[in-house]
């Protein structure tokens, strides 16, 4: 019997000192995962910001009149074609614009604008004079509209 208990006390405490040595070894140390290296087969997750893109183009200035003023020239509704110098040469060529006369409705008041073609008069710009008619460009709330003035004839309210 004191043999087994000696045999016993041995194996308790071998066990009880491998215990302690385990514990103060696991108070050191803790264990570390291993390093993980990204595989050649994994994705990168990337973050993108949507982005958003307006046209641009040329806009009107919004501190600048609707109406007509002295420093801008007359509007395009406020012009009649009153005559037409022609040459077969463009560059030679001239067109004589008149304000409308608003408090009597129709003719041409005193003012008078004559142009040749590239000349601009408010908010028109002469393209092109031909002989009957004048094609200009009208910038409208910063929009440009091609539009032709035509002389008027004989019948039709003319000078």
């Amino acid at each position: 019997m004191t043999r087994t208990l000696i045999v016993l006390l041995l194996l308790l405490g071998t066990g009880l000192g491998a215990g302690s040595a385990g514990a103060l070894r696991a108070q050191e140390t803790p264990p570390q995962p291993p390093p993980t290296q990204p595989r050649p087969d994994s994705l990168d997750l990337v973050f993108e910001r949507e982005a958003f893109f307006y046209p641009r183009y040329e806009r009107r200035n919004p501190f600048r009149p609707l109406t007509a003023g002295d420093e801008y020239g007359p509007r395009f509704e406020e012009l009649e074609l009153a005559g037409i110098l022609f040459s077969p040469d463009p560059e030679r060529s001239w067109a004589l614009f008149g304000l409308r006369d608003a408090q009597e409705g129709e003719g041409v008041g005193p003012q008078s604008y004559r142009v040749r073609r590239g000349d601009s008069v408010g908010n028109v710009r002469v393209l092109e004079i031909q002989e009957s008619r004048v094609v200009v460009h009208v910038e409208e709330f910063g929009m440009t509209e091609q539009r032709i003035l035509e002389l008027p004839r004989h019948g039709q309210g003319g000078f």
